[in-house]
């Protein structure tokens, strides 16, 4: 991804596959570590190919960490709006993986109130910095 994509993409947007991305790469490396041969030369190859049959454990092990007490409260936040944000988009919910097929998706309406900032606040302007007022004076 680009530097922009990055900066432009939340944690939570991506939590389900970086999720099962590492279950992927993880589950590689212990059957080859158990004498396993595979036609994939690195953990990363195979979790690209395989990373859709590990999205339902992804769920399941993200699910578990929600009724988890030992989990923080940012990071319970992080994975119940990537679980929302899932759940209320019908592109991304009805796509074919089973763990994700809401039937609702296409008719709910969230009631989720996001505080809008401003992305660049307090920013000095060149009146400010003269000590130039807004009428035109100079202080």
């Amino acid at each position: 991804m680009t530097k922009l994509v990055n900066q432009l993409i939340k944690p939570e947007s991506i939590l389900i596959e970086q999720t099962a991305l590492q279950m992927a790469a993880a589950f590689y490396e212990h059957g080859r570590s158990l004498g396993f041969t595979s036609k994939y030369k690195n953990p990363r190859d195979y979790a690209k190919k395989n990373v859709e049959r590990f999205i339902p454990l992804a769920v399941n092990q993200l699910m578990d960490m929600l009724a988890s007490d030992a989990i923080s409260k940012e990071m319970k936040d992080g994975i119940y709006d990537a679980f929302l944000e899932r759940a209320n988009d019908p592109e991304l919910s009805n796509n074919g993986i089973k763990a994700f097929e809401n039937i609702f998706a296409d008719t709910f309406v969230s009631d989720k109130v996001v505080d809008q900032k401003p992305v660049v606040w307090n920013t000095p302007t060149i009146e400010s910095f003269l000590g130039i007022e807004k009428d035109g004076k100079k202080n």
